[in-house]
């Protein structure tokens, strides 16, 4: 065996690796910004307008952004948000009867921060405004566009 493991070693590596969903665990980023994104690691959130914190169950992006959610608005229950998909993300969309804009790596964060989007228009106040650091709105970013698990 490589590197001096044992079979077992080995398949218990290889069952660890393949329990992580196919995410590159070469790239800790992209294990960072899963982890946010499902809120396995929290991510501290207030509603716009009130100074007290979101439990950490509130503000995981999962509750809203996720294939569930998607299901249940298509079944008529109410939709929150919408994908966070690659091309959602980065293909041009028009808000409200605006021009079409897409998001960068700023823009998202700037919309995570503060709830203004990429064409300067102010998302509805469910969305929680997080207390996200500049390392790990790259990390969620870089999750979302590279291996994000909603498309």
């Amino acid at each position: 065996m490589p590197f001096g493991l044992s079979l077992s070693k080995a398949w218990w590596l290889g069952s660890v690796l393949a329990m992580c969903g196919g995410v590159a665990l070469a790239d800790p980023g992209l294990a960072v910004g899963r982890q946010l994104y499902r809120g396995e690691l929290a991510l501290p959130g207030t509603i716009s307008g009130h100074a007290q914190p979101l439990p950490p169950m509130a503000t995981r992006c999962t509750n809203c952004h996720s294939r569930d959610s998607a299901a249940q608005a298509a079944s008529g229950a109410a939709s929150f948000a919408p994908l966070l998909t690659r091309e959602r993300l980065l293909g041009p969309i028009a808000r409200r009867g605006g021009p079409p804009s897409r998001y960068d790596e700023a823009s998202f964060c700037r919309l995570l921060r503060s709830g203004i989007d990429p064409a300067i228009m102010l998302i509805p106040r469910q969305m929680p405004r997080y207390a996200i650091d500049d390392a790990q709105c790259k990390a969620l970013w870089t999750y979302l566009i590279d291996a994000g698990e909603t498309r």
